[in-house]
């Protein structure tokens, strides 16, 4: 597990050091207003995105079979990814153009976006099956192409049209993703084994249907918990916007964008390395090796989260200087807020685990939901009475009420036990 995290981790540097070096330049680029629509708009984007393909993907690291299983139920997953892909691809289109309608953009602005969603819900499905593949040295070549393309495109727009506006930096993204999907070997040869595959153990199998209902059942309440997730920065710079201007909503994007990054290029990697592992280890029925996993990586995030914090805590005014251009002590004090929401937030994908082994899909749901809901009144009524810096504290308080609703319904399984006792058996299997 650890040698793939490495492996990941690789394909986070590329990406997370352009991710974090493209804030202050874009927003020395487009302005912090310009640079707040855009930090307003992807979001979005990435929660309509991320609902449509988030099923599928979750259902993916969530059934794969292993290189040991029959080819006929291989063949029969290949068939039910294909078909679900086709299916997010077409259910997102509608979505965004009903969306994009709805904010009345320019009609170059609105294909840009549409474009962007659906090549993010394409690249997502991607990664989570090379993810599921075990496969960490694939995730990293796609993920260096498509932060550079992504970086120098959104620069390259910028610069050669004169013009500074987000929707140009968001066609770089889309250019990026697409591009990062363009160099797959042996496509055509894939698809032709699988279809071909599909079709002579038709006969003996049970149909694709029953396992992209599988897929589902596993993933529709997976979907919603993606986009309720990624709802929540949407939620706090639309009230920031509202009550402060695009120019303090690009000023906390900006710091959220670098406090969010940072985390997920540290400690992401231990997450995608753990998740498969996790879930194939269940499936063998090796369930103490899964819970045994899920505690040796939250162990892991704490020591980086320590390490991580305590240089911004010493450094957070110079940090800020360097992103924003210019000194802001309300924003150097928010900055350690950010870093903590952060790792919490990661911390909060490991200990909804055992959720998730079980298919226990919805209860997530139901938790993401509570969590929403706080987070928009929060938001709603600290903001305009003490400033956008309550929207930091808001994502410390999100994060810390998910998990303590996690925690409960699964009755602290992950910090009590190594393993299941047995007289939870029939009820976890």
């Amino acid at each position: 597990m650890l040698r793939d995290a490495l492996g990941y981790f690789g394909s986070k540097v590329v990406p997370g050091f352009l991710g974090l070096i493209s804030v202050p330049v874009f927003i020395r680029l487009l302005g912090a207003e310009e640079y707040g629509r855009f930090a307003v708009i992807l979001p979005l984007l990435m929660a309509i995105g991320g609902a449509s393909s988030g099923w599928l993907a979750q259902g993916i690291l969530r059934f794969h079979p292993s290189p040991a299983e029959d080819a006929a139920r291989r063949a029969r997953f290949n068939a039910a990814v294909f078909a679900g892909t086709a299916a997010s691809v077409a259910v997102t289109a509608v979505v965004l153009v009903l969306v994009i309608a709805g904010l009345h953009y320019q009609i170059v602005s609105a294909l840009i976006a549409l474009a962007f969603g659906l090549s993010l819900v394409i690249y997502s499905i991607t990664l989570a099956r090379l993810q599921a593949q075990l496969r960490p040295m694939a995730v990293l070549t796609r993920e260096i192409v498509r932060s550079v393309a992504a970086f120098a495109l959104s620069l390259l727009l910028v610069l050669a049209t004169g013009q500074k506006r987000f929707d140009l930096v968001l066609l770089g993204q889309a250019l990026g993703y697409t591009i990062a999907l363009a160099p797959m070997r042996g496509v055509r040869t894939s698809l032709k084994h699988t279809f071909g595959e599909f079709g002579s153990v038709q006969s003996r199998a049970e149909p694709v249907g029953h396992t992209l209902n599988q897929l589902w059942r596993f993933g529709w309440a997976v979907g919603i918990w993606l986009l309720l997730s990624q709802t929540l920065p949407v939620v706090d710079r639309w009230v920031i916007q509202r009550f402060t201007g695009y120019a303090k909503a690009g000023v906390y994007a900006s710091l959220y964008e670098v406090a969010i990054r940072s985390f997920s290029f540290l400690i992401f990697p231990l997450t995608q390395a753990a998740h498969p592992r996790i879930m194939r280890s269940w499936n063998q029925g090796e369930h103490a090796l899964a819970y045994r996993i899920i505690k040796n990586s939250i162990k892991y995030q704490l020591v980086i989260f320590v390490a991580v914090f305590v240089v911004v805590l010493a450094f957070a005014d110079r940090i800020v200087r360097l992103i924003l251009g210019f000194d802001d002590q309300s924003a150097a004090r928010m900055l350690p807020l950010l870093i903590l929401g952060g790792f919490l937030w990661q911390l909060a994908l490991l200990i909804h685990k055992p959720l998730e082994i079980k298919q226990q899909t919805s209860t997530m749901l139901a938790g993401m939901a509570m969590t929403v809901v706080i987070d928009f009144f929060g938001n709603y009524f600290l903001i305009p009475r003490f400033g956008y810096r309550s929207a930091a504290y808001m994502v410390v308080f999100s994060a810390c009420t998910y998990i303590t609703f996690t925690l409960c319904v699964t009755r602290f399984r992950v910090l009590r036990a190594s393993s299941p006792r047995a007289s939870d058996c029939p009820t976890l299997c």
